[in-house]
């Protein structure tokens, strides 16, 4: 047998808490190398999905707020990760531990790399984020080791703390001829650049990543406030009711314009990409529609609202995809929720096939990464349960290369399980 970690998300889309217990082996090529046992998605209370809204895009709060839902957040972790061991029937104590990756309320990259001419010493820390979670509360409550606290220790390096998914694409789904792109679509969109092995090898290219922008977070935002709290647009039915509107297009480019057009590494969150946001964005474009005294354009459809949304989501994925030169893609491979939208897959592949089509490049599929052994709801969960498992082997899971972290390292806060039984 080999070592069985959890690997416990609640994202930036809130839309539940994927726990998955996974087997890991490493030593034997004649076994598959994660093998999920269990995968689990426990429902997020409405109470404290609204809390976390509550305080996690900039609004005043306070400690005893904060710390209320640090610990309420920990109960419900703990919930789920003992019905998912109870669906497992696995006895717990085979259990290595838990990665927690928590509820993350602020991320506050670093705004300058280590080393920039204009550092200066007060301010060369001063990126920080924050996952709530109690891991006390999850040690507790489960009987088993918990690890948390992903992203600080990278960002104490001068990382971003975001993306660390793409070290874990790299260790599953690693190719030795293809050359891959992992596009995750959560809340946020991320890509992770995997050249192959033999690319790799042969040229030193290095496997890079970064935020591409947002990506589930304003469809469900819009369909929430718009459809009396429907969590998601399924399938993109919604969206495909209503038309791109090209001034709110480009409006939602122009309004973002500071994290788009700035080079890799970087991250972002609902910290930007909010309802609050995307309303002032709707209210620039009338306020634009007065001043031009065009009658015409100053209502906008609910539906078309979605339709651009989804618009802006895909487009400014392909638009870092363009940008590529490195190497020539073989194969995009889709996680996240958004990986199950089939009209925001079908207009990937449309946006994919015209940059072929412009840059003569041909020949890169679109897939997901179910087709290639990992589930691609899963996906995020199962790499918290391997940065879990690196921890404790004292391993680094960090990948310079892709947060501009100054040097590898481990990651992770460790609460050891109680042994005394007085």
């Amino acid at each position: 047998m080999g070592d069985i970690f959890i690997g416990v998300m609640s994202g930036t889309s809130l839309d539940g808490i994927d726990v998955v217990i996974v087997e890991f082996n490493d030593y034997n090529d004649d076994i598959k190398r994660i093998n999920v046992k269990q995968s689990y998605s426990h429902p997020m209370p409405i109470t404290i999905k609204n809390d976390i809204l509550s305080m996690c895009q900039g609004q005043k709060t306070t400690l005893s707020e904060v710390g209320d839902l640090n610990r309420r957040l920990g109960i419900i972790y703990s919930e789920a990760i003992n019905e998912a061991i109870k669906l497992s029937s696995i006895d717990p104590n085979l259990i290595s531990a838990i990665g927690c990756h928590g509820q993350t309320v602020w991320h506050q990259p670093p705004t300058k790399k280590h080393g920039d001419d204009d550092d200066d010493d007060d301010d060369d820390d001063d990126g920080f984020t924050i996952q709530l979670g109690d891991c006390n509360r999850i040690a507790t409550l489960t009987g088993i080791t918990t690890i948390g606290d992903f992203r600080n220790r990278d960002i104490s390096y001068g990382g971003q703390g975001a993306p660390l998914t793409p070290s874990f694409h790299k260790y599953s789904l690693s190719s030795l001829n293809e050359n891959r792109i992992i596009l995750n679509i959560g809340g946020i969109s991320n890509i992770t650049l995997l050249p192959s092995l033999s690319l790799s090898s042969s040229n030193n290219i290095q496997v890079t990543g970064f935020d591409t922008g947002a990506g589930n977070i304003l469809l469900d935002s819009w369909i929430q406030l718009k459809k009396d709290g429907t969590p998601y647009d399924k399938d993109g039915e919604w969206a495909n009711q209503g038309n791109v509107n090209e001034k709110l297009l480009k409006s939602l480019y122009n309004h973002s314009d500071s994290f788009l057009n700035k080079l890799p590494p970087k991250s972002t969150g609902r910290e930007l990409f909010n309802i609050q946001w995307l309303l002032n964005v709707i209210e620039s474009i009338k306020n634009d529609d007065d001043d031009d005294d065009d009658d015409d354009d100053i209502i906008i459809r609910d539906e078309d609202v979605q339709a651009t949304l989804l618009e802006f989501t895909c487009k400014t994925i392909v638009d870092e995809i363009k940008k590529i030169k490195i190497c020539k893609i073989d194969r995009v491979l889709v996680c996240g929720g958004g990986s199950k939208n089939k009209l925001l897959m079908d207009k990937l592949s449309r946006l994919l096939k015209n940059h072929e089509n412009e840059s003569g490049s041909g020949g890169c599929k679109l897939s997901t990464t179910d087709e290639f052994g990992i589930c691609s709801q899963d996906m995020e969960a199962i790499a918290f349960a391997w940065f879990a498992k690196r921890t404790l082997n004292n391993q680094p899971s960090n990948l310079i290369s892709v947060t501009g972290a100054s040097k590898e390292t481990i990651l992770g806060a460790i609460y050891l399980k109680n042994n005394f039984n007085n």
